[in-house]
């Protein structure tokens, strides 16, 4: 079946507004793994650089509930070349459809399975035949601080994206709040995701609560 609906089937135009929590993880890769790891399209770097992956609980939406894990890539600001997601997995055909037509995001549809125990999270993902899993452990106290987009520096979060011959150009606005992350640990991500576990685990967090917009993208023919 294609992942493609026609156009007039695209009720819910951007800009979107999105409500959930999520946890961002920040790694830094070296460019031994970025070489390993070509078949996920991380922009090539000689000295390496900070990656973020992001796991998300979307609770609102104008398609509805539905979770979403992402590499966020940001190359380095010397090579001038902007911000990008070459690898999405979300959890609804929906969003699937949306993403990539609005957006140009490359979304694959995948299971998400949680179950969440004390400070402990863990998240199976499938996809095809292969399945992967995460698991996340929160601090028991962990003083929560605010953020917002406006405190970014603008650069990194304009996202540029290209799909089926054209360009999407767009930055997301968020505001929420930032919890501390204790830990993260990967199992089994085979071909489906970059072994974060072969890397260096950076400061990362927990976000109990977030408001996201999605405004609309600049498109351009290649």
């Amino acid at each position: 079946m294609s992942d493609e609906l026609p156009p007039t089937t695209f009720h819910n135009h951007p800009p979107w507004h999105l409500h959930g929590d999520a946890f961002i993880l920040n790694y830094w890769l070296t460019p031994k793994f970025i070489n390993l790891n070509q078949a996920f399209h991380l922009a090539p770097s000689p000295i390496g650089r900070v990656v973020q992956v992001i796991l998300v609980r979307y609770q609102e939406s104008p398609v509805g509930p539905y979770d979403e894990l992402l590499i966020l890539d940001h190359p380095l600001m010397s090579k001038r070349r902007l911000s990008s997601i070459p690898k999405i997995y979300v959890s609804t055909k929906t969003s699937v459809v949306h993403g990539q037509h609005f957006w140009g995001i490359p979304k694959q549809l995948a299971q998400f399975e949680w179950l969440i125990k004390d400070d402990m999270v863990y998240c199976n993902i499938s996809f095809g035949q292969q399945e992967m899993s995460l698991c996340l452990q929160k601090y028991k106290h962990s003083q929560a601080f605010y953020i917002n987009s406006h405190h970014i520096p603008a650069r990194l979060l304009n996202v540029h994206q290209t799909w089926q011959g054209l360009h999407y150009q767009f930055s997301p606005q968020f505001r929420g709040k930032l919890c501390k992350l204790k830990q993260a640990s990967w199992e089994n991500t085979l071909d489906i995701f970059p072994d974060f576990s072969q890397v260096k685990y950076l400061q990362s967090f927990y976000v109990p609560e977030f408001s996201l917009i999605l405004p609309t993208a600049k498109i351009e023919k290649k």
